[in-house]
């Protein structure tokens, strides 16, 4: 049946937009530290389901595109990863789902599971969490060619400077960055610079934030090479008072 009365369209029109606007619901919440209060900035909030990411605020704040059923997935570089089956209740508290991140300690550089390090079959499931951010879709053109015929490299102008594909390149960026600071702890591990050194409490805290290595030291270095960078910068620490 054909609808003809314009006032039936428009109605039928404000029904579809009003009936989207309701499906779309929002998780959001805070993220903290575990066993403490503080609270967690610019943590990668993403729901693996539906593609969608986001980052908690200056004060752990996120908020992210989410239904009952999604798998929401939170990490930060130096804590370990924590996943989300989104659920009713989660909606309905009071002060939004907490999400309680723990650090991610190692205790030795050198401590193997099987034949990988804890480092390398972590990044692997990293890669394979946000694996979605290196697929290419190709845009078809009229006659039914893309932009990469003839090219090699699959390129739309228009996606590209889409705000989405520009925020699938922040998050790329972000988490090559991350990966480099999760490289940096499973070489510079707190537990192991605390046997080392000595230190504990603030002491420990001030030395492993001022006396972090780089991550081209750490790539290039052996572990009897960290041993004696931290020998040397706790040297250094006491001397400094």
């Amino acid at each position: 049946m054909r609808v003809r009365h314009p006032v039936l369209l428009s109605l039928l029109f404000c029904f579809l937009l009003a009936s989207q606007a309701h499906a779309q619901q929002f998780l959001s919440g805070r993220v903290r530290r575990k066993a403490s209060e503080e609270v967690l900035q610019s943590v990668n909030v993403q729901n693996l389901t539906r593609r969608k990411f986001n980052l908690s605020d200056m004060g752990g704040n996120f908020r992210i595109p989410a239904v009952k059923g999604d798998t929401i997935l939170f990490s930060s570089a130096g804590y370990r990863p924590d996943t989300a089956i989104v659920d009713n209740w989660m909606f309905s508290e009071p002060n939004g789902y907490l999400v309680l991140l723990a650090p991610n300690l190692v205790e030795l550089p050198t401590l193997r599971v099987g034949d990988l390090s804890n480092y390398q079959l972590d990044s692997a499931k990293r890669s394979e969490d946000y694996a979605w951010l290196g697929q290419v879709h190709r845009v078809k053109l009229a006659g039914g060619k893309t932009f990469s015929d003839g090219v090699g490299v699959s390129f739309s102008p228009i996606s590209y400077f889409s705000s989405r594909e520009a925020s699938r390149r922040r998050l790329r960026k972000r988490l090559k960055q991350d990966e480099k600071e999760y490289y940096i702890d499973s070489r510079f591990p707190q537990p192991y610079v605390a046997r080392v050194t000595g230190l504990h409490g603030d002491s420990l805290q001030y030395f492993m934030y001022h006396y972090r290595p780089s991550y081209a030291f750490c790539r290039k270095s052996s572990s009897e090479d960290i041993f004696f960078y931290i020998n040397n910068k706790v040297k250094s620490y006491r001397r400094n008072g």
